[in-house]
């Protein structure tokens, strides 16, 4: 059979990183190496969107679409545009939001919303629809029938995410020279794991997996890095280094294999504080920025998001990466009722630690299928999925928003001018990448966005996006 893969494009309001980086979608390369006796052709619409162009010339028989929250509206219309060219197309639709909140992805034409970690279901899926068979029986997927989702049985997590393939990357040979990461190019990424353990309400990583941790063994990750031609890796795990034995294990792998690359990789700041001698090890083999959510700079403000950890813990982990040599990009969470003092004080603490090379100002998102959604569901100003990105406010705030906008713009200046001279953007390593005009006209597009972003909250949800209330949707009891 003939299968189409589809990364959406963002939405069309969705700021922040959808302008300062294009990474490969390495989920559904994943996807399509679990197939290997059919026809896989993957269309990165990030890079390429002509759908229409793509059915024509492939003719699949299944397209299936992954999806983040702001991928939900251009999912559904990619999904919607294989039924009207071919009615015939099995149509299926995964990935974390999908997975997190199903029902908006109730639309008669999908087929089947995959919950979970997808592959055996995929492989189960495209094994029956070969074989002329039904696949309603098939576990962790979500059917859309007149109207209202019907669950089958959840499929249980793994224990390990050794049964996945090693990503097909011949996928996106295409579009491969074209990916970065803000200052890095051409860029490659990795999974080694999935989920966290930890609790934080504002996150749905850890809902996921809930709250368990899934690695993969350091043998196949090593056996994936071998084949990764680009020398810059991005991590695309959850938490890296949970597991530390497991992270020395696959550092004493790369050396043995001679591996030299650089690396960014994620770190809880309490991980780095208890493991100090394994960052000290992962520095020297190539890891030039860990990126951690420092989230505040004070522990009243951290115990209200659930973090367990404090800001003591904060100080020790810049210290031991400081004398690692690795710089650190630190996330801080703008809460609802920051004044500019806020904005401020975390200035000053960022401007104080030449440690952190990168600063993140996330304003505090009720992400649908966290504990925070629970909590604030009653009070969000929009459900356009488009601007559930960490960078608009969808919550009531003490200042106007159009303020908050504002200072989000003056300070992401400084955070801009801080990472030039920290990371000495200026040099020819960087200077000369051909991605950096676009990184430049993305970062002013973001900062064009902002003047008009207290607007959003009045935008009309797309018309062909008709959400599905709760009370259409029969129970299930969870990804196991």
């Amino acid at each position: 059979m003939k299968i189409l893969l589809v990364n959406p494009p963002s939405g069309e309001l969705t700021m922040g990183l959808k302008h300062l980086s294009k990474v490969e979608p390495l989920g559904l390369e994943i996807i399509g190496a679990s197939v290997p006796d059919h026809e896989v052709r993957l269309l990165d619409m990030e890079l390429d969107t002509d759908l229409a162009g793509a059915l024509e010339r492939f003719q699949p028989d299944v397209v299936g679409a992954s999806s983040q929250i702001v991928q939900t509206y251009t999912a559904r219309r990619v999904l919607n545009t294989a039924k009207d060219f071919n009615p015939n197309i099995l149509t299926l639709v995964g990935g974390h939001h999908a997975s997190l909140f199903p029902q908006d992805f109730n639309a008669p034409y999908i087929d089947a919303i995959v919950l979970g970690e997808g592959v055996p279901a995929f492989q189960e899926i495209v094994a029956r629809r070969r074989q002329h068979r039904d696949f309603t029986d098939v576990a962790g997927l979500a059917l859309p029938t007149d109207g209202v989702l019907h669950f089958t049985p959840p499929r249980p997590l793994p224990r390990s995410l050794d049964h996945q393939p090693l990503p097909n990357r011949a996928l996106t040979a295409a579009y491969r020279s074209r990916y970065f990461y803000l200052f890095e190019s051409p860029v490659a990424s990795i999974q080694t794991s999935m989920g966290c353990t930890f609790p934080c309400n504002f996150c749905s990583c850890q809902k996921f997996t809930n709250r368990r941790f899934i690695p993969r063994s350091p043998e196949l990750i090593v056996e994936d890095l071998s084949r990764i031609q680009e020398k810059f890796v991005l991590f695309c795990d959850d938490h890296s280094f949970i597991d530390a034995q497991r992270m020395e294990r696959l550092h004493d792998l790369i050396v043995e294999r001679g591996i030299h690359k650089h690396y960014f990789v994620y770190s809880r700041a309490d991980c780095v504080v208890q493991n100090p001698a394994l960052f000290e090890k992962w520095a020297r083999i190539g890891v030039e920025i860990v990126m951690t959510g420092l989230e505040a700079v004070d522990d009243s403000d951290m115990n209200s998001l659930n973090k367990r950890s404090n800001v003591e813990i904060n100080e020790r982990a810049l210290e031991i990466l400081h004398r690692c040599g690795v710089g650190v990009s630190a996330g801080f969470v703008v809460l609802p009722d920051f004044t500019e003092q806020d904005f401020e004080r975390i200035d000053r603490y960022v401007n104080a630690r030449p440690t952190i090379v990168l600063t993140e100002l996330t304003p505090l998102t009720p992400l649908p299928g966290t504990d925070l959604y629970l909590e604030r569901k009653d009070s969000v100003l929009t459900d356009h999925r488009e601007v559930y990105d960490l960078a608009h406010f969808v919550i009531p705030t003490a200042l106007p928003q159009q303020e908050l906008y504002r200072l989000l713009r003056k300070y992401y200046w400084r955070v801009v001018w801080r990472a030039i001279k920290r990371l000495r953007l200026y040099r020819p390593r960087y200077a000369f990448k051909p991605h950096m005009i676009g990184l430049i006209f993305g970062a002013l597009r973001v900062a064009m966005m902002m003047r008009q972003a207290h607007q959003v909250s009045h935008s009309p949800i797309p018309a062909d996006f008709n959400n599905t209330e709760e009370r259409h949707i029969k129970p299930r009891n969870g990804i196991q």
